[in-house]
This record gives C-alpha cells, sequence and structure tokens, in this order.
C-alpha cells in the first residue's frame, strides 16, 4: 500500500479534527471544577433564631478552613421530632461524613444514633448533651448550663439585696437545658439564705403557659423580687405578663439565650438581664470535632462553652471558656 493512498482525504481529516477539538473544549469546563466539597450534616433544632444563625456562621467558618461544606436544615418547629429525624437520616444517605445535631427530643433520637455510631458516622450533639455516655464517634459540644443558673441566682442576690420573695418559671421536662439550669439555680439561691423561692412552674416552657404561669404567680406573691426563667419562650411569656402588672415596675427578670428579640427587650429595659452562651463558638467547635473524627480520632471529649450574663448597659459578667 503506497504512501498516498494511506493519506487521509482533507475535508475528512478536517471533520475529524474539529470533532476532536469541539470534544476537548466541552470538556475544559468539567476539567477545571474543583472537586466537590466533603458535606458535615448540621441538623438544628428549629432554625431562623439568633442562636442557630450564630452556630451556623460558626460551622461555615470551621468548615471553610478544614475543606468541608456544611450542609444546613432543621424542622420549622422545634417539637418537630419525625421531620428533623427524617432530615438526619436522608443527609447522611446523600453522603455526609458527619453530623451535628440539636436534637428537639434526646431520647426521641437514640435509636437512630444508634444506628449511626454503629456505621462509624460521627455524630456531634449540641444545645443538649447525648442521653447516652460518651463513646467513640458520639461527643458534644453543649453551654454550660450549670453557669446558667448560677449566674441567674448571683444576679437575683444582686438586685434584690439578698432578701425577699423569688420565683422560677419555664423548666420544662422535655428540654433538659432547662432542667439543668434550674438545678443549679437552686443549689446556686442556697447560698442566699434571706432569698425565698415561693414558686416554681414546672412543664412546658411555650411563651403562652410562661406568660399565665407568670401572671398567676405575681398575683399570689404581691411582694415577689425577682423572676428567673429557663429559656428563651420562657423569658418572652414572663416579660409579657410583668409588662400588663404594676409587678413590672418592681420585679427583675433576668432571662435565659439571645433568641427572639430579647437582645432588643434588654436594651429597653423590658428585663433585667440574659444569660446567654456563644453560638458561635459551640458551631465553630463542633464541626472542629466532627472534623477530627472523620480523619481518625474516633474519640473526642465533649466541650463545654461557658455562659455569660448581660445586663441592660451590655456590660458581661462571668466568663466564657
Amino acid at each position: 500500500m503506497t504512501t498516498r493512498s494511506m493519506r487521509m482525504p482533507r475535508p475528512v481529516f478536517v471533520v475529524v479534527l474539529g470533532t476532536g477539538f469541539g470534544c476537548l473544549l466541552a470538556l475544559l469546563p468539567h476539567l477545571r471544577s474543583k472537586p466537590a466539597l466533603p458535606v458535615i450534616a448540621f441538623v438544628a433544632r428549629t432554625s431562623g433564631t439568633n442562636f442557630t444563625e450564630d452556630m451556623r456562621r460558626g460551622a461555615q467558618a470551621a468548615a471553610h478552613s478544614a475543606g468541608y461544606q456544611i450542609y444546613w436544615n432543621a424542622p420549622t418547629r422545634e417539637d418537630d421530632l419525625d421531620r428533623q429525624i427524617l432530615i438526619a437520616q436522608n443527609a447522611v444517605h446523600r453522603g455526609a461524613k458527619a453530623l451535628i445535631l440539636g436534637p428537639t427530643n434526646v431520647w426521641g433520637v437514640t435509636t437512630m444514633i444508634d444506628s449511626l455510631v454503629a456505621r462509624k458516622v460521627p455524630i456531634v450533639f449540641v444545645q443538649t448533651k447525648p442521653p447516652m455516655s460518651p463513646r467513640p464517634y458520639l461527643t458534644s459540644v453543649t453551654p454550660d448550663q450549670s453557669q446558667f443558673g448560677t449566674l441567674a441566682a448571683d444576679r437575683i442576690a444582686y438586685v434584690s439585696g439578698n432578701s425577699g420573695e423569688i420565683a422560677l418559671v419555664g423548666v420544662d421536662r422535655a428540654a433538659p437545658e432547662t432542667r439543668l439550669r434550674a438545678q443549679s439555680f437552686m443549689r446556686a439561691i442556697a447560698r442566699f439564705p434571706g432569698l425565698d423561692v415561693v414558686a416554681q412552674s414546672p412543664g412546658s416552657e411555650q411563651i403562652l403557659e410562661a406568660e399565665q404561669s407568670t401572671r398567676e404567680i405575681v398575683s399570689a406573691y404581691p411582694r415577689l423580687k425577682a423572676i428567673f426563667a429557663a429559656s428563651a419562650d420562657a423569658t418572652e411569656g414572663a416579660m409579657l405578663a410583668l409588662q400588663d402588672s404594676e409587678a413590672g415596675r418592681r420585679v427583675a427578670l433576668v432571662g435565659c439565650d439571645r433568641d427572639l428579640f430579647l437582645l432588643d427587650n434588654l436594651h429597653q429595659g423590658q428585663l433585667d438581664s440574659l444569660v446567654v452562651a456563644d453560638g458561635y463558638r459551640i458551631g465553630y467547635l463542633a464541626v472542629r470535632s466532627a472534623v477530627a473524627m472523620i480523619q481518625g480520632h474516633r474519640f473526642q471529649s465533649p466541650v463545654q462553652v461557658g455562659a455569660t450574663i448581660l445586663t441592660q448597659d451590655i456590660s458581661a459578667t462571668g466568663g466564657n471558656h
């Protein structure tokens, strides 16, 4: 066969060359694009509150520095356990390397957590500690709830002159953090024998129930000097009740959590003070713990982030650790 006969006809050669060049151009965007970053799922108790948005920002900052991305999702209601479980399971099914969870009900997620830990999926609890002991692939980064009660007790002792009748509202059996805050508050108040806790309202921490409980307490104890509200919703409810009564001028309200519009209410003098935790730091440290477990450090010690109390001039006492 001659060299002449082996040559490809010019029109055919041009078509083949053009087709190959076109395919290469079509592939260039894919060749240039970076591979997708591995995902850490963050499923909060609910979304849109100041505290959860602070956690989200902290988590995103830590993920960015470690080469991960955050998949953020949450139920629209704090009590929607089924929805939260579905979101978490779907995120892991789609390939999330770890799960950060602010459980709506700690006992309601135990079956899911046991299953994921058995599959070596790292889990980090935030807001509330898990009901089971820390173990490989399971840890927590939470506010130091005992500091909430201690700081509140110290503030109430100060504003009341270490004597008088006081009350506690917003202790919810379904929210372990409110029980821990109440327990530490009662221990700390015992250091001030002149203070008498005349009423505690157990049950739901919802705004309407806290408002009604506060109205009943204020009516029953006209010499009441101060109230400690153990959650954001309870703080809002107690504040609404006090605004509608003469007691609002004489009863100091110490609340919890920088949610709703409570920081604005504090500025406006509608409550005496607010005990808060650093949500940004919690989100940041939660991602750091998750990344460590993903990278093979299976056991991460639980972390507690200290609380701070904000007064009306937004000066801080207490401390972050």
